[in-house]
């Protein structure tokens, strides 16, 4: 017997698709504006973490009798951080672009630590890893010195992630 295998359009992957594409147009445009939305996020998120740290603190008081200085700390001060985040936008946007460019730099020697793993099983990727491995590092380098550039590039991933997302969302509309 035949069978029709035929999908039904999706409305909902369309839509979503084209605002996906819309906010990663937009972030490319008003960079400036994803950096602050970013932050504002990111404090949010310390606030919680910071308020989750207290509560915790003080369960493990009530349950175990035991009281943690460093949840106190923590919580407070991931408490301040993030009302610095959402209250002083271009420090926390500065802070982000910091971090990017050392995660940049530690990833890269990472990658150089552990290259030599693979020296042993394929001469050619551990050479396509230490050179690639190099570039990263020069490049975190380089944003390090240079947070705007930094900062830059992380809005520049967000919006092409966006982007490809919103395309495949179409796509899988049809």
């Amino acid at each position: 017997m035949y069978s029709e295998n035929k999908r039904n359009f999706d409305v909902f992957s369309l839509v979503i698709g084209i605002l996906l594409i819309f906010l990663g147009g937009y972030s490319l445009y008003r960079p400036d504006t994803t950096l602050a939305f970013i932050s504002i996020m990111i404090g949010i998120i310390a606030i919680i973490k910071g308020i989750y740290e207290l509560w915790f603190r003080r369960g493990i008081s009530f349950w175990l009798g035991e009281k943690s200085g460093w949840l106190l700390v923590m919580g407070i001060l991931d408490i301040i951080l993030g009302l610095i985040f959402i209250f002083k936008i271009a420090v926390g946007a500065s802070f982000i672009a910091v971090i990017f460019a050392v995660w940049f730099i530690f990833d890269a020697i990472t990658q150089l630590a552990t290259a030599n793993f693979f020296k042993r099983l394929d001469k050619g990727y551990y050479w396509v890893i230490v050179i690639l491995s190099i570039l990263s590092l020069i490049m975190g380098i380089m944003l390090l010195f240079n947070p705007m550039l930094s900062a830059l590039t992380i809005v520049w991933i967000i919006s092409i992630y966006l982007i490809t997302i919103g395309i495949l969302k179409i796509i899988q509309a049809f």
